[in-house]
């Protein structure tokens, strides 16, 4: 059975610029949303006493975004890079049809 794929336009070339797009929206949706700072809190490096007051609270949240932001900073480039390799890969795929590229 053949399946008939819908047409689409791709871009000739997933460049630096596309990546850069996607790494910022997808940092900014997860800060916006809360993604990645309760992330960093799942990860339980900050033990919460008992019963925090509102400053102790306040104070752990500015370390756990501190932290958040700085992983994110890093990561950034990694996140371009891939971003770029692996949609190339996919769109030369469906540009072909080889399954193999």
């Amino acid at each position: 059975m053949t399946t008939t794929k819908p047409p689409a336009r791709f871009v000739d070339v997933v460049t630096r610029e596309h990546g850069e797009a996607f790494a910022d929206q997808w940092m900014e949706f997860s800060f916006d949303r809360g993604a990645i700072t309760e992330a960093c809190s799942e990860a339980r490096i900050v033990e919460w006493r008992a019963d925090p007051g509102n400053d102790i609270l306040a104070y752990y949240a500015n370390v756990e975004n501190e932290i958040a932001q700085r992983v994110a900073d890093q990561v950034r480039s990694t996140v371009v890079e891939t971003f770029v390799r692996l949609a190339n890969e996919v769109l030369t795929r469906e540009r072909t049809g080889d399954d193999d590229v």
